[in-house]
């Protein structure tokens, strides 16, 4: 008897550990998605910057960055309100002054730079820190993403403006039923500055 209930418990037990490998295991794939889609968007954000692309090229990118974020960065619904669409947060060492652009006009405005040449480099996708997945209705979750952007634009073959921003990103995963089963989809949010230092 005794054998019988050690053997069953062994059971429950190894089905729990197992329910919650399993739950581990796709929390950590989703994260890795969002690290991922926030990769996408940095490698975006250098090509629109990058002048030695076609400003066609350039405006291409623009367009597919885009689509990376929820409703295409235009108005969405959040917490049971309508904002006007995805924001930037944009900071710079020689000012205080902080600036909230749409995701659009920040695309739009980065790939129109004064500078004869502009280098933007980010944290590779591996480095990007993810927080917890919280849930926040029965098929959605949130999590925040953190990388650095560094900027550099040049005048006459020369750097005259260097800097490092921390950033922090909402990454929204949808949850989708279909005839396959759940289908997950990161779309991005808003970015917060956190922090600029000369670079």
């Amino acid at each position: 008897m005794k054998r019988l209930v050690f053997k069953l418990l062994l059971c429950v037990s190894v089905f729990f550990m197992t329910i919650s490998a399993s739950a581990q295991s796709k929390e950590d794939m989703l994260r890795r998605r969002a690290a991922q889609k926030v990769g996408q968007m940095c490698d975006y954000i250098e090509f629109m910057a990058d002048k030695a692309k076609s400003i066609d090229t350039r405006k291409y990118y623009r367009l597919i960055a885009l689509n990376l974020f929820i409703n295409k960065g235009n108005a969405y619904e959040e917490d049971g309100r309508m904002k006007e669409g995805v924001l930037m947060e944009i900071t710079s060492v020689n000012r205080k002054k902080t600036d909230h652009p749409l995701i659009r006009d920040y695309f739009t405005n980065l790939i129109n730079l004064k500078y004869e040449k502009v280098v933007i480099n980010t944290t590779e996708v591996a480095d990007i820190r993810v927080s917890n997945l919280q849930r926040i209705d029965d098929n959605e979750y949130v999590c925040t993403c953190y990388f650095e952007q560094a900027f550099c634009g040049y005048r006459d073959g020369k750097p005259i403006y260097k800097d490092i921003t921390r950033k922090k990103i909402k990454c929204y995963v949808f949850v989708e039923q279909t005839e396959d089963g759940e289908e997950y989809i990161v779309m991005l949010g808003d970015v917060t500055a956190l922090g600029t230092i000369p670079g």
